[in-house]
């Protein structure tokens, strides 16, 4: 069905046209569509619409429409179009400018949140406060980083802020900009438990074990109901699983932490390979009832997936999906189900979810094409992709997945063609700078410029674990292991990610250091026994794994 959020009303010059049946034609198609349920075809009909009349409520319809079917193409041209006609309306501003960094479409952001920002009616407090919940709704936060240090002013705005606005810059992986954000903040405010709260998250991100925890026990203290468990999620940033594992134990004897202190430690168990324990743990909380138990019921699925009783599983998350579950539970359904080679109950899972959330078109296309990959069945993959491309013409995620897929089909030129196609569009994304590096760099082509890429992706995000670990593998494809070395070890500690571990252990396998890649590709095993990555790598250097330990059950 299509959202609420369409039912903006239209002005009365139109609602007596429309009595007197002359609605403009545009106008009529973009209604029939909307009535029909065609979320795709009544967002282009109405941006269509809005463009070719005068009318400030239509535009602000089309608006509407297009956010609340994620229409990208329709939302841009909406938003346009209704800051054209209504260009003093701050509501108009906002919607183009939040549609603008969500497209990455960084100099027209700039460009209105500058002129929103200086407004004299505008208090630029209240509309951070505004905008950044809605920028996390949209995954703009790296965009909105980029255009918000540059155009907001710090002397007109409260340490609370400035604690928001260190947040954006954690969020976009700018720890240093986080921290220049953060410093005066708490100078102005010690007892902001936000403030705290991130203080501990970015000592931690540095290793500096001993600030994280004062940080995150002030925290605490400040704000306990919103940072009871500060103290244990720093003690997991800094990889001390056992310690936080104490503190779970302790809180869960506290009636007012109980619940979500039991649900930790059943994720935090999860995490570790204990499948017995996390099994007994979900298996309370479900008995419990609760706001947990359909997580509870869903992870229980994952476990008897992990550990092999593949029937329970698919049956438990079959039961979600029947229950009204969302994506992922019918996305685990529909990956056990290829793997019996029932095509048709996997497709019809997603076909199901698709006519009832048509706004999730694009999301249901990429997951199922991923499951494809999977399978190897990368033809079939590619033609979903370019289906819904001609649906969804020029949506960027639809064509980053593309080119992501013509890589693990083997077709590099294809794949690199497409982020140069891509990077065109939106030349200042960190992901897609990244991606095309990456690609290069893997197949040795152009290492130099690849080099350069990547080098400018960690530039505009400095702390993101997969970019440093791009450039890493860079430096170690040109021949500067040393320099990949320290690189890698950062990312890692950054991360625990598997794929960053095999890339580390493999460049000190490769520089002679053998025992201490031993060391690293063991304590990645540690975190996840399934590290297909790490045991991949030992193979192909000849570093036999050793024989994985009978899952715990």
């Amino acid at each position: 069905m299509v959202s609420a959020a369409v039912g903006a009303a239209v002005s009365p010059a139109f609602a007596a046209s429309a009595a007197a049946g002359k609605i403009p034609p545009a106008l009529a198609l973009a209604e029939a569509a909307r009535e029909r349920g065609d979320c795709l075809q009544a967002s282009l009909l109405y941006a269509r619409a809005a463009e070719s009349l005068r009318d400030i409520p239509i535009a602000r319809r089309a608006a509407d429409l297009s956010a609340a079917c994620a229409v990208p193409e329709a939302q841009w041209r909406a938003a346009k179009r209704w800051r054209e006609l209504d260009p003093e309306n701050i509501e108009s501003l906002r919607v183009y400018g939040v549609t603008a960094l969500a497209q990455h479409r960084l100099p027209e952001a700039r460009e209105v949140f500058t002129a929103l920002f200086n407004r004299s009616d505008v208090e630029v407090d209240r509309a951070l406060e505004d905008l950044l919940p809605e920028i996390g709704e949209v995954d703009a936060e790296q965009p909105a980083w980029a255009v918000f240090r540059k155009v907001i002013d710090r002397k007109h705005i409260s340490p609370a802020s400035r604690v928001a606005l260190a947040k954006l810059a954690g969020s976009a992986f700018d720890f240093a900009g986080a921290r220049a954000e953060l410093e005066p903040a708490l100078l102005a405010q010690p007892d902001s438990a936000p403030g705290q709260r991130l203080a501990a998250r970015l000592a931690a991100a540095d290793g500096r074990a001993e600030d994280a925890l004062r940080a995150a026990t002030r925290a605490a203290e400040l704000d306990p109901a919103e940072n009871r468990f500060a103290r244990t999620e720093t003690l997991s940033d800094l990889d001390r699983v056992e310690e936080a594992q104490r503190e779970l134990e302790a809180l869960a004897k506290d009636e007012a932490s109980r619940d979500e202190a039991h649900r930790r430690l059943a994720l935090l168990a999860l995490s570790q390979a204990d499948y017995e324990d996390a099994k007994r743990r979900f298996a309370e909380i479900l008995s419990r009832g609760g706001a947990s138990s359909v997580e509870a019921f869903f992870y229980l699925g994952t476990i008897a997936e992990l550990t092999g009783d593949k029937d329970s599983a698919l049956s438990s998350y079959q039961r979600l999906v029947q229950a009204g579950g969302g994506l992922l539970p019918r996305t685990r359904a529909a990956a056990l189900l290829l793997e019996r080679g029932d095509r048709a109950g996997a497709a019809k899972l997603f076909d199901e979810y698709r006519t009832s959330s048509p706004q999730e078109g694009v999301s249901v296309a990429i997951t199922r094409a991923g499951l494809l990959g999977d399978a190897n069945r990368h033809d079939d993959a590619l033609a979903l992709l370019a289906a819904t491309l001609a649906e969804h013409p020029g949506d960027s995620k639809l064509r980053y997945e593309r080119a992501m897929m013509f890589e693990r089909a083997g077709r590099s030129n294809d794949s690199i063609r497409e982020f140069e196609a891509l990077l065109k569009s939106r030349p200042e994304d960190p992901s897609v700078l990244n991606s095309l590096g990456y690609t290069l760099v893997d197949h040795k082509r152009d290492l130099p410029r690849a080099e350069k890429l990547i080098r400018r992706a960690v530039e505009i995000m400095p702390d993101n674990p997969a970019l440093i670990d791009s450039l890493a593998w860079a430096l170690f494809r040109r021949g500067e292991t040393r320099a990949a070395l320290p690189l890698l070890e950062r990312a890692w500690n950054l991360s625990y990610d598997d794929e960053i571990a095999a890339h580390w252990g493999e460049v000190l396998w490769v520089s002679g250091d053998q025992g201490r890649a031993r060391s690293v590709w063991a304590r990645a095993l540690v975190r996840n026994s399934r590290a297909t990555a790490v045991t991949a790598t030992m193979r192909r250097l000849g570093a036999v794994p050793p024989a994985p330990a009978p899952a715990k059950k």
